[in-house]
C-alpha cells in the first residue's frame, strides 16, 4: 500500500563535485554562496533560470564558513584565516591566523574564531578590535554582544566591543560541560549544561537555564542535549539529540514533537520552523503543531538558509567516502504542498537516469568507424592533421620492417635486464585494487515497462586505499557512468555490465555483474 506524505512540489538540486561545506544565503538578492572541501566557494545566481554561477573564488584550504557583507563576500577557511572579496572574485582584506579559522559569524561587525581558541573582531574593512578573547572553546552572537564557552567550562558574556560583561562561574562539585550558548526571545540568553553524575551508571543532569543580563531567570530540565535553537522577539525554539522539539514559553520548556533522528538545524520563517534532522527537512507550523510538509535529504541536513522572500536552500553530507558528493537544494516556501508517493521524494536529488541501449541491431552492429566517440575537437584535430597522420603511418610501416642489427639487439636486452633487476629491487609492492559489481540479480515486474535498477560498485576495496576512479561499461563497451553508483532503467532482458576500477598508478581490476528483468505477466 503507499504512503501518502505532503512535500513541496519543486525543489532544484544544484550537483556538486565535492563535498559541501558551507552555503550562506543573501538575503535579498537571491545569490547564494556554496564552499567545498577543496576550498572552492561558487556565487549562484538563483534569481536566473539556469542558477548562473557568477564568481569562482579559490584559496587554499577547506571552507570553515560563510557570510554576506552587503555585496561583499567573507571567506574563512582552515589553514589561512579571514578573506573578504568582492562580487567580482576580487580579494578586499585578509586576515592571516597562523592557526587557521574555527569559527565565523556576522553581525554589526565581523567575529573570527581561529585553530588555538582566540576570539577576534573586525570593522566591515578589515580594522581589527584591540580586545581579543583565548582559550574560547565556541561562541554565539546576539543583538548588543557575544556569548562565549571558554575552556575552563565558564560562559563569558560580552558587548559589541568584546568587553566583558558578566561571567558564568562552573557549577557542580565535580564538574560540567557546555553543551551550548545562544540569544532566547527577546533580549535572554541561554546556557544548557551537563551536569556530571555523580555515581556510574546514573544519568547525567542535562539543564538549561535561561539570563537576562546577569540575573538566572530559570533553569530546567531537559531530556536531550541542544543541537540547534533559534529565536525571535516572541519565541524560543531548541532542537534536541534525542529529536525532541522544544518551545521555551514564560521560561518553561514544552515539546512539542518528537522527530525519529537528532535534529541537526532549525530556521525560522513565520509561523513554520525549518528543521533539518537525519534524512529529512520537516516543515513544522507553531500554531498547529504539526509537520505541514517533508523533503527527503541523501543523508544528514547540516545547514538550512531562508532569504527575505521566503527561498530557502539547504545541504547536507551522507557521511560515506565513496559515494559523490550530496546536492545543495533549492526550494521555495511560498508554493503549496501536495501529497505524494513517499517514494516520490527522492526525485529531486537523483541525476538523470542512464537509458540503457537493448536494441540486438545496435549492440551486435560491427563498427569500422570510431570517429563519433570523439569529442567535437578531437574530431576536428583529426581532420585537420589526417595528412601528418598518412606521412606518420608510412614512416612508421617503414621503421618497423627494417632488420635491427645485432649489436643494438644486445644492448636493447641488456639495458632491458638492468632495468627488470632494478625494478624489483627497488619497487615496493603495490596491491591492486579489487573490483566488485555486486550480485547478479533477478527481477519480476508485472508489466512490460522498464525498472530502475541502482548499480553498486562502493564496495570495490584497496587495502592500501588508491582507487581513484570508477568506469561502468555496457555490453557494447560503452562507458556509462564514472561515479561508484549508478542507476540505469532496463527493459525486461538480459544485461551485462562490467565494473574497472582503477587506482593512483593507473593499475585496473574489472568485476562484472548480470542483471535479468523477467516479465511475470501477472
Amino acid at each position: 500500500m503507499a504512503i501518502m506524505v505532503a512535500t513541496l512540489p519543486v525543489i532544484d538540486a544544484l550537483h556538486q563535485k565535492a563535498s559541501v561545506t558551507a552555503i550562506a544565503l543573501h538575503p535579498t538578492s537571491g545569490k547564494l554562496l556554496i564552499g567545498n572541501v577543496d576550498g572552492l566557494v561558487q556565487c549562484v545566481e538563483l534569481a536566473s533560470d539556469e542558477n548562473k554561477v557568477l564568481a569562482k573564488i579559490h584559496v587554499d584550504s577547506k571552507i570553515m564558513d560563510l557570510a554576506w557583507s552587503a555585496n561583499k563576500i567573507v571567506i574563512l577557511d582552515e589553514t589561512n584565516g579571514l578573506h573578504v572579496y568582492s562580487m567580482d572574485a576580487e580579494e578586499i582584506w585578509t586576515a592571516e591566523f597562523d592557526a587557521g579559522g574555527s569559527q565565523l559569524r556576522f553581525g554589526k561587525q565581523i567575529f573570527a574564531l581561529d585553530g588555538i581558541g582566540t576570539l577576534r573582531q573586525y570593522t566591515l574593512d578589515g580594522q581589527e578590535y584591540p580586545t581579543v578573547h583565548r582559550d574560547v572553546r565556541s561562541f554565539e552572537i546576539t543583538s548588543d554582544g557575544a556569548l562565549l564557552i571558554m575552556e575552563d567550562q565558564s560562559v563569558v558574556q560580552t558587548d559589541n566591543q568584546l568587553n566583558v560583561q558578566y561571567k558564568r562561574p562552573q557549577r557542580g562539585e565535580i564538574g560540567e560541560d557546555i553543551v551550548a550558548v545562544g540569544p532566547s526571545s527577546g533580549d535572554a540568553w541561554y546556557v544548557a549544561r551537563e551536569g556530571h553524575a555523580l555515581v556510574p551508571g546514573d544519568e547525567e543532569a542535562l539543564e538549561i537555564e535561561l539570563y537576562k543580563n546577569s540575573h538566572l531567570l530559570a533553569r530546567e530540565e531537559i531530556k536531550g542535549r541542544i543541537k540547534a535553537s533559534v529565536s525571535s522577539d516572541s519565541n524560543h525554539y531548541l532542537g534536541l539529540d534525542n529529536g525532541d522539539l522544544i518551545s521555551i514559553k514564560e521560561n518553561v520548556p514544552e515539546t512539542l514533537h518528537t522527530f525519529s533522528y537528532p535534529i541537526q538545524c532549525m530556521e525560522l520563517s513565520g509561523n513554520v520552523i525549518l528543521i533539518g534532522t537525519w534524512f529529512y527537512i520537516y516543515g513544522f507550523n507553531v500554531q498547529s503543531k504539526e509537520i505541514v510538509w517533508q523533503i527527503e535529504h541523501k543523508g544528514m541536513v547540516q545547514s538550512i538558509e531562508v532569504d527575505d522572500s521566503g527561498r530557502f536552500v539547504f545541504s547536507g553530507e551522507d557521511q560515506n567516502d565513496w559515494t559523490g558528493a550530496e546536492p545543495v537544494g533549492i526550494c521555495d516556501l511560498n508554493q503549496d504542498s501536495v501529497e505524494v508517493d513517499s517514494s516520490f521524494l527522492q526525485v529531486w536529488f537523483e541525476e538523470d537516469v542512464i537509458e540503457v541501449e537493448t536494441d540486438p541491431d545496435v549492440v551486435y552492429r560491427t563498427v569500422d568507424d570510431f570517429t563519433e566517440l570523439l569529442s567535437e575537437e578531437e574530431q576536428k584535430s583529426l581532420q585537420n592533421n589526417q595528412n601528418e597522420f598518412d606521412i606518420g603511418f608510412d614512416s612508421l610501416t617503414t621503421a618497423m620492417n627494417e632488420e635491427l642489427t645485432s649489436e643494438s639487439s644486445d644492448n636493447v636486452e641488456q639495458d632491458l635486464d638492468e632495468l627488470l633487476q632494478f625494478l624489483h629491487e627497488e619497487a615496493d609492492e603495490i596491491i591492486p585494487p579489487k573490483a566488485y559489481a555486486g550480485e547478479n540479480q533477478i527481477i519480476s515486474v508485472s508489466d512490460s515497462n522498464a525498472v530502475v535498477v541502482t548499480l553498486d560498485g562502493s564496495q570495490s576495496s584497496d587495502p592500501q586505499d588508491r582507487i581513484t576512479t570508477w568506469s561502468w561499461l555496457d555490453s557494447t563497451g560503452r562507458e556509462i557512468s564514472t561515479e561508484a553508483k549508478l542507476r540505469v532503467k532496463l527493459s525486461p532482458g538480459i544485461h551485462r555490465f562490467e565494473l574497472r576500477v582503477f587506482d593512483v598508478d593507473g593499475g585496473m581490476t574489472t568485476d562484472s555483474v548480470q542483471i535479468t528483468v523477467e516479465y511475470s505477466g501477472s
